[in-house]
């Protein structure tokens, strides 16, 4: 009866603990984030708010990948402390209890003059890592376009499932998506797909990581990005 005692308060001690590192000590909003401007603005900001849900200060590390640039376009990230140069990748910074603060990326078209500038888009990738909890870590994706002669872009918020998926994802609300690529996290495409019928595409050959979807219109422009986990 004892040793059952103990077997049963170990078992509850181990669920505790598997909730507690699977309740993250803070948020980021939006997530995706999206941006669609004019290309004769050279400063097109994707904005997020970071927050700590948890009863403790949390010290946060970002780490900044641009996973496809077009090459008139540049990216900077501003966290809670700062709005760091184009060159910095990765910063960290301390966000107290019951604290807030913007989890942006900018995006500069440095082809924006003269009027009407020229188009350009892209993703950007952010990792933000607990570094009090390294297993406690959040993905963000953000997305810049600019407006096409038409003067629009779809403003579809596309829903992808399952996420985490081994063999498949399948779409909602894809009404407006037309093609889409699949970039790795270094940039290289490993995967395109054109609209089908039952929005339902195969990714079984590829390896498992981490990998970035994105959504194209009729006229081929990107207008959403969001992760895709294949395990």
């Amino acid at each position: 009866m004892k040793n059952l005692f103990f077997t049963l308060f170990f078992a509850f001690l181990l669920v505790q603990v598997a909730q507690a590192q699977i309740q993250s000590a803070f948020e980021v909003h939006p997530n995706p984030s999206d941006t669609i401007t004019a290309s004769d603005l050279y400063d097109s900001p994707a904005h997020g708010e970071i927050m700590n849900v948890s009863p403790n200060p949390v010290n946060i590390r970002w780490e900044r990948t641009e996973v496809f640039l077009t090459p008139n376009v540049t990216t900077a990230v501003c966290d809670p402390v700062t709005c760091w140069f184009q060159g910095v990748s990765t910063k960290q910074f301390q966000l107290l209890k019951d604290s807030m603060g913007q989890m942006t990326v900018h995006f500069y078209n440095n082809a924006y003059d003269p009027a009407p500038g020229q188009a350009g888009s892209g993703i950007v990738h952010l990792k933000l890592t607990n570094l009090d909890n390294l297993s406690d870590t959040m993905t963000v994706v953000y997305t810049y376009s600019t407006l096409t002669a038409t003067n629009n872009l779809p403003d579809s918020k596309v829903k992808l499932f399952p996420n985490p998926t081994t063999d498949y994802f399948t779409l909602e609300d894809a009404h407006d998506v037309v093609s889409m690529r699949l970039f790795s996290l270094d940039g290289r495409i490993v995967a395109r797909f054109d609209a089908s019928a039952d929005n339902t595409y195969q990714i079984g050959h590829l390896p498992a990581g981490n990998y970035v979807l994105s959504f194209e219109d009729k006229n081929g422009n990107l207008f959403r990005a969001v992760e895709l986990n294949k395990r």
